[in-house]
């Protein structure tokens, strides 16, 4: 097995394949036997009760469950067909082509301009292609008319909503084709939540956007399709509109009610 990711999917395969996925902690079961498809170029929610593996699952799907001790991972996740977890693949690697975005922004005490260059420099780019790049991705972030002319100024001293666009940024910068957000607005105000929100559907032209939110109704405003898990199962997977108007399950119903409980 090669020790690189292909980007080139094989005929009809998703981005991002996951096949009876199962996570395990000493005491106890966190995700049981999940399978799910993740198409590209779309957005992705991800539903369910605080607890119910939500964030878990997410971690999966770029090994950054890695760096959680004492978790076992059983079954398969593969990117464009091939199985992530498969022991000649990099996890850095894996990492570069799905980034991640955290519920809390975690920007560098670097300035603006280095907090994006921050894995290009890893990568040893050429200067030409770091200004070039950086640039590039605080314009796809929505951040460039904004902070542009200060880009020396400390990350650390913009907003709140400013600074999740530059960790969005970061992640751009190193090229990615499937970008995770894990609860990305629940610690912004609402108009910074609005920005972030607006940025989904823009970056879906070019990446698959998954996203865990317990917010319902960003759900139904971002996501073309939405997963629901509960207790570490996958209970449903649909359309959005599907799911929230017409679910199949009775527990879809009642969640998404507020019946629930």
């Amino acid at each position: 097995m090669s020790a690189t990711l292909g980007d080139v999917p094989p005929p009809d395969a998703s981005v991002l394949t996951v096949e009876h996925l199962s996570v395990r902690a000493p005491t106890k079961t966190i995700l049981s036997d999940i399978s799910i498809e993740f198409p590209d170029k779309d957005v992705t929610g991800i539903i369910g009760p605080s607890g119910c593996g939500k964030t878990t699952l997410i971690r999966t799907l770029n090994r950054m469950i890695d760096t959680s001790p004492g978790l076992v991972v059983e079954g398969r996740v593969r990117y464009r067909g091939q199985d992530i977890y498969d022991r000649a693949v990099n996890p850095v690697l894996v990492r570069q082509r799905i980034g991640m975005v955290f519920q809390r922004p975690t920007v560098f005490p670097l300035s603006v301009f280095e907090n994006v260059a921050f894995g290009l420099r890893l990568q040893r780019a050429e200067e030409s292609t770091v200004e070039e790049v950086v640039r590039r991705s605080l314009v796809r972030a929505g951040l460039w008319n904004e902070i542009g002319n200060d880009l020396d100024q400390p990350a650390l001293e913009l907003s709140g909503g400013q600074q999740q666009r530059l960790c969005i940024a970061r992640a751009l910068a190193i090229e990615p084709r499937v970008l995770l957000f894990d609860e990305p607005t629940s610690s912004l105000d609402p108009i910074a939540a609005q920005k972030v929100e607006e940025l989904f559907a823009e970056l879906a032209r070019d990446f698959a956007v998954i996203i865990v939110t317990h917010n319902l109704t960003q759900a139904a405003r971002v996501a073309s399709r939405t997963a629901f898990l509960y207790q570490g199962r996958l209970v449903e997977f649909a359309p959005t509109e599907e799911l929230f108007e017409r679910p199949r399950e009775r527990l879809t119903q009642e969640y998404i009610t507020g019946r629930f409980g």
